[in-house]
């Protein structure tokens, strides 16, 4: 393993270097300023991150596990929480640096490789979370986690197949995670297997009745099964928990013209361009409706604003088309 350690070393650690140098400074400052925290024993700033965390109160829990790296710079534990804390702030990059500290104190912390697969994919750092995944899985054989994470990372760095061959590992390893089950659907539907698709985001739904992404996959893959009514049944509940989360808003919009609620679709893509006036599918959208419910000439309108907002308009011969038929009829 000392080989293929110092490879990851080498790759890794310089990105996080001075970044980890300067928090700790910082850290290290702020403790000497304050003498009543500095004094604290660290296993009591550790124990009340811990309750931080699980009442929910992250900022907190990330402040006083700084500190406790701080003050114990060799502690692993403290830096792995940090880096879960950080995960659940959406806070990736600083996970990842967290994560490659646990590894630089402790080598034999071969779960944080499997941690920090998934921090660097949520930051869009591919080269590194691929290398960072190849290692765990090879460190650590029996972990569903380690190979979910590299096929995620295979994933987003746009090779399905060995993501798939990861996945199907993965689910021998722990047939139960949510997780897998949910990636598992994810590659499933991207390869057009519906059903199947369904079938794994229900398993984490019945696992894990409360995972939103699970149940936003079911609406979005009810949706292309012609599934409408379900669809926008299970979108309305996602859209009351999150107000203002635009993919559910966007599956409800889809499941209403599939319905030809035209009229119902446009004021829910009107409310997602309202949050985000460049979202290019309800711009498409917005056109589609008024162009079956009998508006051309804002439809045509719409068409044209949607080709002019693209960077490259390869694949919009359809779009094109329409335009066509709707210029020989309003010009």
């Amino acid at each position: 393993m000392a080989a293929t350690e110092m490879k990851y070393r080498s790759d890794l650690q310089f990105r996080f270097l001075r970044n980890i140098a300067l928090q700790a400074l910082m850290v290290f400052m702020m403790a000497a300023a304050c003498e009543d925290v500095a004094s604290e024993d660290p296993s009591l700033l550790f124990s009340r991150a811990g309750e931080a965390f699980s009442a929910g109160n992250l900022a907190e829990a990330e402040s006083l596990l700084v500190l406790v790296t701080a003050l114990e710079p060799g502690n692993a534990n403290a830096w792995y929480n940090l880096g879960t804390v950080r995960m659940s702030r959406g806070e990736y990059e600083a996970a990842a640096e967290a994560y490659s500290t646990v590894i630089e104190v402790d080598s034999f912390r071969v779960d944080a490789l499997t941690d920090l697969t998934a921090a660097l994919t949520g930051a869009g750092m591919y080269r590194e979370a691929l290398e960072a995944g190849s290692l765990a899985v090879i460190c650590n054989p029996t972990d569903g986690m380690a190979f979910n994470n590299y096929g995620r990372a295979l994933l987003e760095s746009g090779d399905p197949a060995g993501a798939a061959e990861m996945m199907n590992t993965a689910l021998r390893r722990a047939p139960e995670n949510p997780s897998i089950l949910y990636n598992c659907g994810r590659l499933s539907e991207m390869a057009g297997n519906l059903e199947g698709a369904l079938a794994f985001f229900r398993r984490v739904s019945q696992i894990d009745p409360h995972h939103y992404g699970a149940r936003l996959e079911t609406a979005r893959t009810l949706g292309m099964t012609g599934d409408h009514i379900e669809a926008e049944r299970i979108a309305l509940v996602l859209t009351a928990e999150q107000p203002g989360e635009t993919e559910a808003m966007e599956i409800l919009a889809l499941a209403l013209a599939g319905q030809e609620r035209y009229a119902e679709a446009l004021e829910v893509l009107d409310a997602i361009l309202a949050l985000r006036p460049d979202h290019l599918r309800s711009i498409l959208g917005r056109a589609e409706c008024l162009y079956s419910m009998g508006r051309g000439e804002e439809a045509l309108d719409q068409y044209r604003f949607f080709l002019s907002m693209l960077p490259d308009s390869s694949g919009t011969s359809g779009v094109a088309a329409r335009i066509a038929e709707l210029e020989a009829v309003h010009e």
